[in-house]
Parts: C-alpha cells; structure tokens; sequence
C-alpha cells in the first residue's frame, strides 16, 4: 500500500489553487490504490478535466508536482488557466521542494503574449502528437533534447566547455557520467557540482571530486524551444526520462491517441511497467509486487484534460488538454523540475500563450547536512529550436497577409528557400519572422494570388510587400533586421565573397551536368571549392569565419555529397581536405542544423529527377 506520506506528496500535485471567483478546486484528495500506484482517473479544473496517476519507486518519494488553477498572472487583465508543475528529483527531496514553492509564484509575474515555449535542463522530454492529413495518423514529434551524458553531442559540449580537463565525462560501468558522478550535465541543484565549496563533507564520499575545481561543471540554464501551435497538433507528452527508458515517442503518443481521456495517465504508467517487466525478462505481475525502493522507476503522471484537444504530461507524466479550444502550454523540464503552464483561449483554435522571460532564483537551503545551494537562471534562448510548422496545402487557409507579421515562405525541399531560412536561424529571427512552409506538390492557389504572382519559394512578405530571389532576400535579411552581420566588412573579403556567389550558377550546373555523364566536370567543381576554401587560414569556412557565402552553397553541397556517394560511388571530400573540415563545421551550425534535410530522401529525390526516364 502507498505510505500515509506519499499520499500527503501526492494530494497537492493534483489540487488546484483556488484564486479568484472564477478558479475551481479540482476535488478532494481521494483517489485509488494498487499496490505501490495510486491514481485518479478523473477530476476537474478551471477548463475541464484530469487525470493523475502516481507509482513510487523509491523508499523516500524524491519528486514534487502541482496544479494551480486560476489566473496565471499578476494583473487582472491577464490569462486565466491551469498550471502543472512536475519536479523531478534526485539525491533527496529538497531541490524539488525549493522548486514547487517558488516557480510557480516567479513566473506569474512575466506572463505575455503568444507562443509555446519548452524549456529543459535535464534528461527530460517533450513530445507533440501532430494529426498528419496525408497518412491519417498522429505522428509522434520530439520537441525537446535531453542534456544526458550518453548522448555524443551533450559530451562534445562538455569537452568544449572544460578543454582542459579529459576526465570530465567518464565512461564508469558501461554508462557516461560527468566526472564519473552523474548523467545529466544541466540541472537545478546539485551544487555540488557547481561550487567547489559544496563539494566537501558531510556530501557522501561517492559524490566528492579528488581535485578542486574552478567554474561550474554543470549547467542550470535550460535549452529554450519556442513552438507555434497548428490545428494538427493533437495534445503535448511532457515526461522525465523513466517513461522513454521503456517507450518509444510513437509508441506514447499512439497510446494517448487512441484511450479514452479518463485513466490515460494510469494507461501511460502501465505501459512503462510492462516495457521494464520486459526488459528484465520478468512477468508484470511479479513486477507489481516489488517493495518500495526496488521498482524500476519512480513513475508520475498528471493528466490535464479539457473537452476536445488534448495536451499531455508526463513524469511518467501527462497532460492532456481537451476541448473546442486549444491553449498554450509554457513548459520548463528539468531534471530536478519540470513545468509547464497551460492557458486557454477562445472557442476557435487561436492561440494565446505564456513567455518565460529571463528568470533568476538565488536561495540557499540549509538543512541538517549541507544540502545544495538551489541556484536557477532561466535565460533567454540557449540552444533556441523550433518545431517546424506542417506544410500549407490546397487545402489551408492563408494566414493574415499584410497584418503586420513578417513571413517567409518556404518549401522544406527547397535548397533556395532553405538558404533564407538558414540566414533567418543564423540572426536569430526565430519569433520575428514566421516561417510558413508550402506543400509545392500541391500549393494553395492563394499563394499566388494573394502572396507571390511568380508562384516561387522563396518569398519574403516585409512591410507590406513580398519580395523574392533567395540571394537577394538572404543580403536583405542581413542588411534589414537585428543580429550578427553574415557579411564581412574587410574590402578583400567583400570582393572574393562577391566572386563565389557569382560562381554559384556555374557550380550547379556543372555538378548536375555529372550526374548523368562522367564526372570531370564535378571534379573541377569541387576543386574550385576546394582551393576557394584554401584563401584564408583564420576559420575553416570560406571567408576564414561563416557568412553569407557559405549559406549561399551549404543546401546544395547537402544535397550533392549523398546522391554523388550512393550513384557516382564519388566522394566529394576524397582529397580534399578542406571541403571535409567545412561540411564538418558547417554541421555544427546551429541555425544550419535546423534546416537540413533527410539525406536519404535528398537522394531519392534526385533520382527522381535526373535519373528517370522522360
């Protein structure tokens, strides 16, 4: 049976917060025991309905959760909503303490205006459920990245940041930890880890470092992703990494998807235990019986429903909204915390939503041992990602042209358009200019006649007009809007920039002329750009540091290297030594990163059209 005090943990995780006449408690503390879960399948909210269910793992429940219910903001005028705040903690219950006391009352202070944002600092995860027309089914898109040890990226990262130190993560029982202790390298907490003075008695032996150190060796700022809702996105997966140890992404939405709301969560925790039953070769009936503390994961889940769309959270947790209007959810996953915030508009699928703006928590716990310092900087957009929007077709409505919002039409498979949208990434335009990508097989008549006569992506619409020519609108965008200049001020530079982008037409058409003759005229290609990369020696791209220049040729580069690999059997970076250490770095670019294609369907493309028959 569940403990008299996880039932004291579990009471406020799903109670709403009465604040005002217009909030509504979700309902008295009861709910249903089996075994080591106690759940409730149903309960109510200022918008609708809910769902929780918790299972513990561990003798002492580490984790906090809450729901407030209510207004989400300090002025009358602002947004009225439900919140949900799952803490997940580790080493002890202070940090998630600290957390659920504090966030909720910090955030409610810089409430504003109208998109999703996801914050995570930790090895938790947020999965959106997209209703596809095409394939009718809801697809299963990962929204967030974990900072967990075991991943290559987050351990090159580390290795950036502490160059002078090869011990920084360890590979200790077949598992990568940070300096051997730990697997996540962002946290809230864990101080130990971040001021060499906690890293001392009376801190357990397993968890102190031989040698003192200098600067942080963890990380609490989170990993900001700002996403637009679309009518396709069904409902949001929020969950710390116990669910997604034992299921896929797919698999968690197709569950969410296809069960009715009441109980969802429960279904969510069952799933997760039958998937570590598995994993253990073991029955799920003998899992069940395991005592506190020998469970595989702690497990929690809140529901968070209202009427007819849904959003979900998961610790094993889920939120679930449904209902005639979708709101915006404002989350931050953490590996000590997790939260988010969901505010509901009106009847139509409009949008009104929650910022996170530069927030600071600086306090010091102090318990009978040293417990850590909890130190919480939320700035504003580390490693900033978005979520792609779906693509317009025949079918869609236009947006609201010359309203005022600065659009870029796209295609996703287009290596012009794909050029506007790096440089768009690269200034960090992100919420200043909306990308709206069009479906070319099937584009909406709108678009040319409303948008763009010439019927071409790209298209860039500024100040009541639209303009066009990927070239001209990636000089545009660097001359016109905020951000790092892409172009060099250096006379020489400017000249030689000026000459590559001349060659461009030359290139292309060289290279594409390969693909169905011999390949000379690749070669010399290829060796242009290798000798082009070859004139400055103060950065491995072609003007020596990124410009426009190398936007101008990344997309179709992207494209050439895989179709030449799997057709020609030609590598293009064979001898050419110069061009491999640019595409490496050029994968390295963030806003580049975000833009790239599958390079799989880049080939099949290409097949398609130069190989087949006419």
């Amino acid at each position: 049976m569940v403990s008299e005090t996880l039932m004291k943990i579990v009471s406020p995780c799903w109670k709403p917060s009465v604040e005002g006449e217009n909030s509504s408690r979700g309902g008295d503390a009861s709910g249903r025991v089996d075994g080591l879960l106690w759940y409730k399948d149903s309960g109510r909210h200022i918008n609708g309905e809910f769902s929780m269910a918790v299972i513990q793992a561990n003798n002492l429940l580490e984790d906090r959760s809450q729901l407030e219910s209510g207004p989400l903001s300090s002025f009358e005028s602002g947004p009225i909503g439900t919140f949900v705040g799952i803490y997940d903690g580790h080493g002890g219950p202070e940090a998630a303490e600290f957390i659920s006391d504090r966030l909720f009352n910090n955030m409610k202070s810089i409430i504003c205006c109208g998109l999703l944002y996801i914050a995570n600092a930790g090895d938790s995860r947020v999965v959106l459920g997209r209703f596809e027309k095409t394939h009718k089914e809801v697809k299963a898109i990962q929204l967030s990245s974990e900072h967990n040890a075991s991943i290559e990226s987050v351990r090159e990262e580390l290795h950036s940041l502490h160059p002078g130190d090869p011990q920084i993560v360890v590979l200790k029982h077949k598992v990568w930890r940070v300096k051997g202790v730990i697997q996540v390298s962002r946290s809230l907490g864990d101080a130990y880890l971040k001021k060499t003075e906690f890293n001392r008695e009376p801190l357990l032996p397993k968890f102190r470092l031989p040698e003192p150190f200098h600067k942080p060796i963890l990380k609490a700022e989170p990993a900001i992703v700002v996403q637009k809702l679309y009518p396709e996105d069904q409902f949001l997966i929020f969950a710390s990494d116990g669910l997604w140890e034992y299921i896929s992404n797919q698999e968690a939405v197709d569950i969410v998807h296809s069960c009715p709301r009441n109980g969802v969560a429960r279904k969510l925790v069952k799933a997760a235990l039958h998937g570590a039953a598995k994993k253990r070769e073991m029955r799920y009936t003998d899992l069940k019986k395991i005592d506190r503390g020998r469970a595989p994961r702690a497990a929690h889940n809140i529901i968070n429903k209202q009427k007819r769309n849904r959003a979900i959270r998961i610790i094993i947790m889920a939120t679930w909204t449904l209902g005639s209007s979708i709101g915006v959810s404002q989350p931050s996953s953490c590996s000590d915390a997790s939260v988010h915030c969901i505010p509901f508009s009106s009847r139509r699928l409009s949008f009104s939503s929650i910022i996170i703006s530069p927030l600071k928590l600086q306090r010091q716990v102090s318990r009978r041992t040293a417990r850590p310092v909890i130190s919480v900087k939320m700035s504003a957009a580390e490693a900033f990602r978005e979520v792609l929007p779906p693509a317009l077709t025949s079918a869609s409505e236009p947006p609201p042209i010359f309203d005022g919002t600065t659009r870029l039409y796209i295609s996703y498979s287009c290596p012009y358009a794909q050029r506007v949208w790096i440089t768009r990434n690269c200034k960090g335009l992100q919420t200043k200019i909306e990308l709206v990508p069009i479906n070319l097989q099937d584009r909406p008549s709108w678009y040319k006649e409303k948008v763009y006569p010439p019927n071409k992506v790209p298209a860039l619409e500024h100040n009541n007009e639209v303009k066009g020519e990927s070239l001209d609108l990636i000089r545009y965008i660097d001359s016109n809007f905020e951000g790092p200049s892409l172009f060099p001020e250096d006379q020489g530079r400017r000249e030689f920039a000026e000459e590559l982008m001349n060659y461009l037409n030359s290139f292309r058409g060289s290279v594409v002329s390969s693909f169905k003759g011999d390949r000379n005229e690749a070669d010399v290609a290829f060796d242009y750009i290798e000798s082009a990369l070859s004139k400055y020696g103060d950065g491995p791209f072609f003007l020596g540091q990124f410009s426009l220049v190398d936007i101008a040729y990344a997309p179709f580069i992207e494209r050439y290297q895989p179709f030449l690999l799997e057709v020609k059997t030609y590598d293009i970076t064979a001898g050419r030594p110069k061009l491999a250490a640019w595409i490496e770095e050029m994968n390295k670019v963030e806003g580049y990163q975000q833009t790239k294609g599958d390079p799989r369907e880049h080939v099949d493309n290409f097949k398609k059209r130069f190989l087949s028959p006419s």
